[in-house]
Formats: structure tokens, sequence, C-alpha cells
């Protein structure tokens, strides 16, 4: 590639990109930051408000349509990914969101999204991670929230994995496999803050 190695995706020629779903979509592109993968199957995405990054999957692809940025302070990220679990992410950026307010975005998380199990913290000393899961004999769903510990921002996430038709008997060899999967995923998903780290 020699030539292009300083050059973002979507500035690049595209018989130099990789082959994957997520590089051959045009809106998609726009947010990818490298050719270099960050771990097997995916890329860097760093979002339209500037304000985190994370983990792209190689066979997710963003909804242009539904896809929504006000300025710096909101942002909606729905992404399809095809492959076998035909999973659907929705990624939704709140910029003034406090972390001693947790507890009330945690509730009206959960009502939202219909989630009925608790939320799990995990944290590091940047972020806090909460987590819970709710499967029924249609999806499998994953929400996490990562709050800002080192200023103003929160993220809610909704993973889906669709359990229905053909995909009911790779849903269930894969439950372990997923909860790993998406746990991973959302740990990638980091806050960019003024001075870099």
């Amino acid at each position: 590639m020699g030539q292009d190695q300083n050059k973002k995706p979507s500035e690049m020629n595209p018989e130099d990109l990789p082959d994957v779903r997520a590089f051959n979509d045009e809106f998609t592109l726009d947010f990818l930051q490298s050719t270099e993968e960050t771990r097997d199957g995916y890329y860097p995405f760093l979002s339209g408000t500037g304000k985190y990054k994370m983990d792209f999957p190689a066979g997710g692809v963003i909804g242009k349509r539904a896809y929504s940025i006000k300025e710096k302070g909101h942002e909606e990220v729905p992404i399809h990914i095809k492959d076998e679990t035909g999973a659907m992410i929705h990624v939704i950026y709140y910029s003034y969101r406090k972390s001693d307010q947790v507890a009330s975005y945690l509730d009206r998380f959960k009502k939202r999204s219909g989630i009925e199990t608790e939320f799990e913290k995990l944290e590091d000393s940047n972020q806090s991670l909460y987590y819970a899961h709710n499967e029924d004999d249609i999806f499998r769903t994953y929400a996490g929230y990562v709050q800002n510990e080192k200023g103003t921002g929160g993220i809610e996430v909704v993973y889906e994995i669709d359990c229905r038709g053909e995909k009911e008997k790779n849903c269930s060899e894969n439950k372990q496999d997923d909860k790993g999967r998406v746990m991973k995923w959302m740990k990638s998903i980091q806050f960019v803050h003024e001075d870099g780290k």
C-alpha cells in the first residue's frame, strides 16, 4: 500500500481496501480510521462527534437513513451485521450525561429497551460499563451503558442477536461465545478525552 499508509480509508484507492462489507459501504467508510485491524475481524471506528471510538465489525454497515447526529451533542449509530448471527447493534451517544446521575439513566434505559435483569458494573479509571442481557425465543439482547468518569458523556448500546428460523440452532450453539464476543466488543468502546488519552 506504500503511499496510502497515512491516509484514512475513505481517501484511499478502493482497490487497496480490505474486501469486507464494512469497507464496501461508502457511508460506513467515512467512520473507519484505518485498514489495520484492531483485532481479528474488527477495524477502528471514530464517532461522527469525535467523542468516542470503538471496534467496528468487518461484516457491519451503518444504516445511513437511520443514522443521526446533532452537532457534537447526540448521535445514533445503527449497525447491521451480516454473518451467521444476523446481529443488529444500536449505539446512542449523549454528550451531557454525568456519572452522578447514572442510576436514573439506567432506569430509563431498562424501561425503553425492555431489559428485565439488573445491570452489572465493570469499571476502569476513565469510564464505567454497565451490562445486562435478556433472552427469549426470538432475540438474545445485550444492553450496555458506558459512562465517562473523566468528564461528561454516556453511551447506550443494544446488541441484538436474531434467534428465529434457521438461526435458532446457531443461536443455541453459540450462547457462551455470543456473551464473550459482545462483552469484548462493549469493552472496546472508549471515550476520546481532551488530553488524547
